[in-house]
């Protein structure tokens, strides 16, 4: 199994450094540790990083020991910034298709009734999955 380093971060975030095979043909993963690393830096092998789900909140992610979670609270957090900016994008959308006088899209009441869902979605989630299951908004 691959190893990789992780450690938690200026940010509060989990840090993962690969070496590179080329580097690895020479030397050992404990001297990337030892040389490139900050002191508090571990080895875990690489299936120890979340998987899944929990793979699209990297920013989410702490080390816990040498256990890396992911923090819902985070992961919420990372969600509703990505569906904001699909809303901001749909919404521009849905202008251009006003002004252009295509009438195809969902009226403001129902498209605000499932932007106002999805973000209660987002809030009440208690899993990445349930994260992962509210699609970004659409009705351009």
């Amino acid at each position: 199994m691959s190893q990789v380093i992780v450690h938690t971060n200026e940010n509060g975030g989990v840090s993962v450094t690969y070496p590179t095979p080329e580097f690895l043909e020479k030397n050992t993963i404990e001297d990337v540790l030892a040389k490139d690393c900050p002191n508090h830096a571990i080895i875990i092998d690489e299936s120890a990083l979340p998987q899944g789900d929990d793979d699209q909140f990297f920013d989410a992610w702490e080390l816990n020991g040498t256990t890396i979670t992911v923090n819902i609270t985070k992961a919420k957090a990372v969600k509703l910034s990505q569906y904001n900016a699909a809303v901001i994008f749909v919404a521009q959308k849905r202008q251009l298709n006003t002004l252009s006088g295509i009438e195809n899209t969902p009226d403001d009441a129902t498209w605000q009734a499932k932007l106002t869902a999805d973000r209660a979605a987002i809030a009440a989630a208690t899993t990445t999955a349930q994260l992962v299951a509210v699609a970004n908004p659409t009705g351009a």
